[in-house]
């Protein structure tokens, strides 16, 4: 695999431009003891609501149901969750998480905010991001599962060990503000490291698909995910974006993979609703 960014300088990445510092003292419990989750401990840990037939959940679609009844249908079989004041305004937000099933996917976290006593509209929803909540609120959000297949195995990526590997990039990070989830911009650092790392991928050997398998060695899949996170860290620029694709990857199927890259993007975009 390319070399992953650690936990710490992973913030540091992204969190530096809004001058926001991020508690991460909470990701892991004691060297001798197993890791936790903190997006479970969050839902687990947290406040929940008793009464949920007698709260109203206002959806994306405006249709209305009531919170006990959509926490009862089979697509919600395995869901949580909690009230939590996101942007610590004095008022709680309302979250869902739930797990739909199958392989290497899907979570998927809805976000309310309250409009009147026990009625909640729905703000957000992330979906198959395999989200990490922070102890100050922020949503890291993964795109390992939205790319995963991208022309390789799920399990298979694009090896350099070596200190001048490119860096391995996944997320990005997400707020809750004024009422809506917002992607929390790159700075400079973020820029030049995907940079860095799409100069370095497009000298690598070019790998011919076979046409029935079509699975790389990763290279494919490295490109997808530092274009996703440049897309979304830098204002959700396609044409940008693909100036920087077709800047580094000069590969002979270069139509073939923006294309499909760009199609991923418009399936990210309708299942997610920040």
């Amino acid at each position: 695999m390319a070399r992953s960014l650690s936990l710490s300088v992973f913030f540091l990445i992204f969190f530096s431009a809004s001058a926001q510092v991020v508690d991460t003292s909470g990701f892991f419990l004691k060297d001798s003891e197993a890791p936790t989750d903190p997006t479970i401990d969050f839902f687990q840990q947290g406040e929940k609501i008793k009464a949920t037939e007698k709260v109203v959940l206002l959806l994306k679609n405006k249709r209305s149901i009531k919170m006990g009844t959509f926490l009862a249908t089979a697509d919600m079989e395995h869901s949580d969750h909690v009230l939590a004041d996101l942007d610590n305004d004095g008022k709680k937000e309302l979250l869902i998480s739930n797990f739909t099933g199958g392989a290497h996917c899907c979570d998927e976290i809805y976000i309310f905010k309250n409009i009147t006593a026990n009625k909640y509209q729905q703000v957000a929803k992330l979906f198959a991001g395999q989200t990490l909540i922070t102890r100050s609120n922020e949503f890291i959000y993964s795109f390992g599962e939205h790319f995963g297949y991208f022309f390789t195995c799920y399990a298979c990526g694009y090896s350099d060990t070596s200190d001048a590997g490119p860096i391995e990039i996944r997320s990005i990070a997400l707020k809750y503000f004024k009422g809506k989830m917002v992607v929390i911009p790159g700075n400079q650092e973020l820029r030049s490291i995907i940079n860095d790392n799409l100069g370095k991928l497009g000298e690598m050997p070019y790998e011919v698909l076979e046409e029935e398998i079509e699975q790389d060695n990763g290279l494919r899949k490295e490109f997808a995910m530092n274009l996703a996170v440049f897309y979304y860290s830098f204002g959700r620029n396609l044409t940008a974006t693909q100036a920087l694709f077709s800047k580094y990857y000069k590969y002979p199927d270069a139509k073939k993979i923006w294309q499909a890259f760009a199609k991923q993007i418009q399936y990210i975009q309708k299942q997610n609703y920040f």
